[in-house]
């Protein structure tokens, strides 16, 4: 495995966990905006640097 898959694995577990989480605990909503912003910027961030390091010579 490469760091990209790693790295998109965690951000899945991470979002799949919050199904144990109860309704009550995601009432606010901006934590689930922040979560959801996270989980993206990451996997955008892994899908970059794994698309820099193929073009590189």
């Amino acid at each position: 495995m490469d760091f990209t898959q790693i790295v998109l694995g965690l951000v899945v577990l991470a979002v799949s966990s919050l199904t144990f989480a109860g309704p009550s605990a995601l009432d606010s909503h901006v934590l689930v905006y922040a979560l959801t912003g996270a989980a993206l910027a990451i996997g955008m961030g892994a899908l970059f640097l794994d698309r820099a390091r193929d073009a590189r010579p």
